[in-house]
Parts: C-alpha cells; structure tokens; sequence
C-alpha cells in the first residue's frame, strides 16, 4: 500500500525537529484548518464491518505491511476527518479555542487523576483549573452509584466553566489485569482473548457492550485498546494485555475493538505508541529503549497503530519509550514520534501521553517541564501530570514567555473540544441482555487435544490450582452443566501465572499461555482470564456447549493441534 511519506525520516536529529517546529507542532493558526480539510482528502474513513480472520502459520514470518489492515475502508468525503467528525466541526473547535483565556487554554488540555470517591473534590478541581477532564483510578471506585455520582461531578465542573463541552471522563478498563471498574460490569477478560477470538465479530459485541456499560456509568473516554505486540515472557508490561504477538492479528483485532468502542459511544485511545510490547523494562519504572529501527518496527510494532489510523481511531497514547531514530528521550517529549504519527501515518485525532507521573518521566523531568516538552512536542492531551496546577502554570509560563507558541497551544486544546462535542453525538448500541465477557472468553478459548471431541470433561471432575475464587466460579459453571465437582473423575488444573506450568487431564492458562509448553496434560486450554464470567466461558467450552474455535495468538510448542 502507498505511503503517506512526504520527507525522508533518516535526516539528523537537527534537521528534523527544525522541519517539526514548521510543520507539525507549531502551524501558523490560520493554516491549521487547512491542514485538517487536505488530511482528510486522503485519509480513510472510520470503521466499518470487522469480518472474521484467518490465522497465519504459526512459522510465517513477519512481513506485514505497514498498512496491513483486515477491515475495508471506503474513501470518505473531503469535508469528513478519518474518525468522524466534519471539517467544519474542527473549524469550529479551533474557533472555540483561540476565544478561550491563556488560562482556560492551558487547562483544557490537562487531565488529572481522580483518586478519592468525593465527588465534590473531583467537580471543584476541573472548575477551578479549568481541567480537560480527569481519569479515575481505583481508589475512587466504590460502586456503581458512587462512580456515577463521582463522573457526574465531574461534568458538573466543566458546565461550571460556562462551556458547551463536556470533561473527559476517562477510566483504564482494559479487561482482565487492568480493570479499574472490576465487578461494576461484566469483567472482559484480557485483550488476548480477543486476539485469540477467530471470529472479529464476536470482539466488537463484546466491547461495544462494555463500552455501552461504562457510558452509563458517565465514562466518555476509555484508554484502551492495547495496540502492542508483545514478545511474551521477556516483555514485563504489556504480556496477555496484547492481542498477541502476531501484527497481522494484532491489528484485526485492535480495529475491532475500536469499532465496538465507539458503537457503545465511548471514545477508545489506541496505546502505547510505538509499541511497548517487545521493550524488556517496564516504563512505570525507567525509560525502556527500543534498539531496533523504525524500519524493523514498520513490520512489527508500528503495523496495529497504522491500521488503527487507517481505521478511524479518534486517540492514540504516546508510550514512554526511547526510539533512538527520533531522538534520546521518551517517544512521550520527542516531537519526531509525533511528526511520525501525523506526517507518516496521517493521524488527525488526539495525540496524548501516557501517564506523566511514571518513572520514565519522573525520573528526568519536573512535573511542570514534562507537560510543557510533551506540548510542545506535539502532544494534544497531558495524562496524569503529578500537579494538574503546577504543570497548568508552567503551560501559561511557556506561553506567556514565547517557548510555547500559542497556537500550539490553541491547536491541541482544539482537538480535546472537538473529541469531547464528538463523543456527545455518538448514539450508542442497544444495552443487550447476557454475559459479553462469558462470550467473549468462550469465543477466545484455544483447545490443543489429544482428541478434539468435546466435550473435554466427564460426569465428575475435580479442579486444583488458581485460587479459591477460580475454583469455586468454574466448580458453579461446571455444575450448571450438569457437572458434578469433587471426588474422581476428569482433572482440572488452573494456572494464573503467565508461565505457570501444570500436570492434568486438563490444563487450563487463565494469564498467558507460555507454561502450557512445560505443563502435562491431554488437553491444554489458552483462557487468558479469570474473571466470574471467564470461567464460565471455559464451561461451557469444556462441555461442548460452545465449539472452541480461538487460535493461539502468540507460538506455544505443545504435543497436539489446535482443535
């Protein structure tokens, strides 16, 4: 597929962020919409059907190009912006923008973290910074009435700054591992589930409905889908977060995601760009480097994030993580990954960091300096700044002292407003009865058997490994079936440790599948979650109710087929 390439990205590191300041980061204010109306006239359009893939062969090797895509993208309108609001819509945010005060301006562009379940805290901190919006965390959550109180407040605090956009409510609901809104709805699990799921279809339901119960809690924003291949137990991040390992995979099922996201009417954020799957230290910690060239990382971690842009993704996160080809410090602060994203990839959406209190920020920059280097790189949303306040003055200060131009400024605070008037205009899907994330589990199980008949258990059967809870959710599960639990019969081993290794009649990977090579069985079975309705999902796969039909998303050399 054509590039969108319009310079070489192999000039030295000075020619480069001068070429940026022009071109990328710094426009001149009445060019800006220009740029937007010429984007749009080559980019693609959003999302539409995600159809069922086929895996590759476990030994093919990685050659997907960089636009590599499982979805078919119709060319859209030149007054239409890839992810779906119009020309004019943006015209009109930039407007909105440039009419704000400097201070109005700087905080539009934060968004904080919410800690504590006080929902008057949470409303006076946005009224009076003039916040963005916030992201809660899990120590704010209590209960369903106790968020919706807490996301209202919220909204409550942007309509006291006399506007008519809403905060950024955001929340990390991944599934599985990351799950801040754990037992407030259907708890999904990992996003390998998804890659493993054959049938795309089956994973948009899922997230369009888990997207439609976090609307309803007030979420407008939820940073997920995870976009990074990961290389498996050498990665310390990312692991069954991922779709897999396989960029081809990788990229359907992220597309997928993404569709379902924005039918339940929640704004999704494709992370960590450029990838932080296959880095072997945790950004949380210290800036993780990437050795290998953008080249190399075209065919690999780069291709999810190009098909995501492809397919109308309206945000992506910057990860914390060196690329020495765009210079020494993290992708976050560098204005090359951001001139990568717009120029080479055509992005137009929101450009935002990951969270500016992580190690890999913190560990070199002041919270004030890290917000104002992340805007002036090219970053539209600041994530999570240690002090919203300090780094909202340290923004005016830049400004007010010409390091930061004001329409830089006035650009990224644009595309907050526009994602958020966007978000208000999405009609999401109906609230559908049943158990998406017992589906989803039961869509994503991969089967290797000596014999491939289901069903895979007896009459009775005895379960062992993972905790208390594990084993009591899939004794329940099992006995809804029909299935006795205790005493002889069929053996079920659960491993919760992604390299976890077991001895069984069955074995079964609720984390990653790599122990499944070490582990003894005569059916080996990839979950990939442990949740209430994960395990029910492995139910009604071990008795045949549902016809396993997940392919192992990352290589696992074990004695039998996949069934």
């Amino acid at each position: 597929m054509p590039s969108r390439r319009r310079a070489p990205l192999a000039m030295g590191a000075a020619a480069l962020v001068a070429a940026l300041l022009v071109s990328v980061a710094w426009w001149p204010a009445a060019q800006l919409d220009e740029r937007f109306a010429s984007t749009a006239a080559r980019s693609t359009s959003p999302i539409e059907a995600v159809p069922s893939i086929v895996a590759p062969e476990a030994a093919a090797p990685m050659t997907v190009p960089l636009r590599a895509s499982a979805v078919p993208i119709p060319t859209p309108s030149a007054q239409e912006l890839a992810w779906g609001p119009t020309v004019a819509d943006w015209r009109a945010a930039l407007a909105t923008a440039r009419a704000l005060p400097l201070e109005a301006a700087a905080g539009q562009v934060i968004v904080a973290s919410v800690t504590s379940p006080e929902p008057a805290a949470t409303e006076e901190m946005i009224a009076e910074l003039g916040l963005g919006g916030v992201i809660v965390m899990g120590g704010a959550v209590t209960d369903v009435n106790g968020v919706r109180a807490l996301t209202a407040a919220a909204q409550s605090g942007a309509d006291r700054g006399d506007r008519d956009w809403g905060a950024v409510v955001g929340v990390d609901q991944e599934g599985g591992v990351v799950s801040r809104l754990r037992g407030l709805m259907p708890d999904l699990p990992n996003f390998m589930s998804a890659g493993a799921a054959s049938d795309k279809s089956a994973v948009r339901e899922a997230y369009a409905q888990a997207a439609v119960d976090m609307r309803a809690m007030g979420f407008t924003v939820d940073f997920a889908p995870v976009a990074d291949a990961t290389v498996g137990m050498a990665d310390p991040t990312i692991r069954v977060r991922s779709a897999g390992s396989d960029a081809r995979r990788v990229s359907a099922t992220v597309d997928a995601a993404l569709a379902g996201f924005v039918d339940g009417g929640v704004v999704p954020v494709v992370k960590h760009f450029p990838g932080h799957g296959s880095v072997t230290q945790d950004s949380h910690d210290v800036l993780p480097l990437q050795p290998v060239s953008i080249a190399e990382l075209e065919n690999r971690d780069l291709a999810p994030f190009a098909s995501a842009v492809d397919a109308g993704a309206p945000a992506v996160m910057m990860a914390h993580v060196s690329v020495p080809e765009w210079g020494d410090g993290p992708a976050t602060l560098e204005p090359a990954a951001y001139a990568y994203l717009r120029e080479e990839l055509g992005f137009e959406g929101v450009a935002m960091t990951d969270a500016l209190n992580m190690g890999a920020i913190q560990a070199s920059h002041g919270p004030g300096e890290a917000a104002v280097a992340a805007l002036a790189a090219g970053a539209d949303l600041l994530l999570m700044p240690p002090d919203a306040r300090v780094a909202r003055d340290a923004i005016v200060a830049a400004v007010d002292a010409g390091d930061v131009p004001r329409e830089r400024l006035d650009e990224a605070a644009a595309r907050m407003i526009l994602m958020s008037r966007w978000q208000r205009q999405l009609e999401p899907v109906a609230d559908e009865d049943g158990d998406y994330a017992r589906q989803l589990a039961a869509a994503g199980a991969t089967v290797a058997a000596r014999d491939c008949a289901a069903p895979w258990v007896g009459d009775e059967v005895t379960i062992s490994g993972g905790g208390e809870d594990d084993r009591a959710a899939l004794g329940r599960a099992l006995e809804s079936h029909g299935v006795a639990v205790g005493g002889d019969g069929t053996s079920v081993f659960l491993m919760g440790g992604d390299d976890a290794r077991g001895s069984a009649d069955v074995v079964v990977a609720m984390g990653g599948p790599w122990g499944l090579a070490d582990s003894r069985a005569t059916v080996y079975v990839g979950l990939y979650g442990r949740s209430p309705g994960a395990l029910a999902g492995l139910a009604d796969v071990l008795v045949g109710e549902s016809e396993a039909l997940g392919e192992w998303p990352v290589d696992i050399d074990l004695p039998y087929g996949t069934c």
